[in-house]
């Protein structure tokens, strides 16, 4: 009996290695790795997704503040363009989620980000919400905080003392021609074009084309969510990718290791989003990942043996927050 079940776990532990192995050669990490070397790129990598926004209300002066001091490596933020034509870092199509915009402007609560001016913008409190939903996180110094523009986040990126990257998205492109060539010029204006510290990102093929045009030695990833897998097929949006950038940003629920595998082979780097728990990293990273799109930013440094050189409150304190 004791020799059946010792050759039977015997067997079982071979078909795991075995499945550990052709995992790992499926999904062929060594090549992405090579991409990210060719390009310059940060491996593996982390990007603070809209700053450290588990910790602080999302793409605001803290967030981003607390990444750069974490040592992310990259900055993550989505692009838009005001009414009077600023560039500024917001997520939505409009300002309802999280920010106080229903009180300030209840006419036009559900107007898109493009309807409101720059100093109406500004007179937002894009840091309240993030109090009243998360009060273990809560910080009297969030309320009242402001939406930043775009050579805003250029400046507190810069304002390291070591290489920090950003990771741009242009946010729903087709509103806002020729934002992409804005994007590039405000960012050479500031010094900030070094395709070794810089990734544009877009769910739109035609807005990482005029990325490319503008600017073709910046790495560029084609995002992929759940819908655009299942009405395109991985193969297609792998040749896609292949065809207008450098990498693949696919959501995480379609991050198996044949399709990571078959991005890498195709000569592109795969960011992974949004991952946020432990568990996750490491399955994903198994899976073959070159790095994570995430607002838990200080527990992705962890997992990658990368020691902060403060804890976030404390950090947060130095910088008055």
């Amino acid at each position: 009996m004791i020799r059946r079940v010792s050759l039977i776990a015997s067997i079982v532990i071979f078909l795991i290695a075995a499945a550990a192995v052709t995992i790992r050669i499926v999904a062929a990490p060594s090549a992405g790795r090579a991409a990210s070397e060719r390009l310059g790129m940060v491996y593996p990598a982390v990007i603070a997704h809209r700053g450290a926004s588990y910790l602080a209300p999302e793409a605001t002066a803290p967030a981003y503040i607390l990444a750069r001091e974490l040592g992310a490596d990259y900055l993550e933020l989505d692009v838009q363009r005001t009414s009077d034509g600023v560039l500024i870092a917001h997520h939505d199509d409009s300002f309802e989620r999280n920010t106080d915009v229903a009180e300030r402007f209840p006419s036009r609560a559900k107007n898109r980000v493009a309807d409101f001016t720059l100093a109406e913008v500004k007179s937002l409190d894009a840091g309240s919400w993030f109090n009243a939903l998360h009060p273990d996180r809560a910080r009297r110094a969030y309320r009242g905080l402001k939406i930043l523009t775009l050579e805003e986040v250029i400046a507190i990126a810069s304002a390291a003392g070591r290489p920090v990257g950003l990771y741009i998205e242009s946010k729903g492109p087709e509103m806002y021609p020729g934002i992409e060539q804005e994007i590039v010029g405000t960012l050479a204006l500031r010094g900030r074009l070094d395709p070794r510290r810089l990734v544009f990102q877009s769910f739109s093929r035609e807005s990482l084309k005029a990325f490319a045009k503008a600017a073709p030695a910046v790495p560029r990833t084609y995002l992929v969510d759940e819908k655009m897998e299942r009405d395109s097929g991985w193969n297609g949006l792998v040749g896609a990718a292949a065809e207008i950038g450098t990498g693949m940003g696919p959501v995480g629920y379609v991050a198996y290791p044949w399709n990571l595998g078959r991005a890498h082979r195709a000569g592109l780097v795969v960011h992974v989003y949004t991952v946020n728990a432990p568990w996750q990293f490491s399955l994903l990273n198994f899976f073959g990942a070159d790095g994570f799109f995430s607002d838990r930013c200080d527990l992705l440094m962890e997992y990658y043996g990368r020691k902060p050189a403060a804890a976030p409150g404390d950090i947060l304190e130095k910088f008055n927050y």
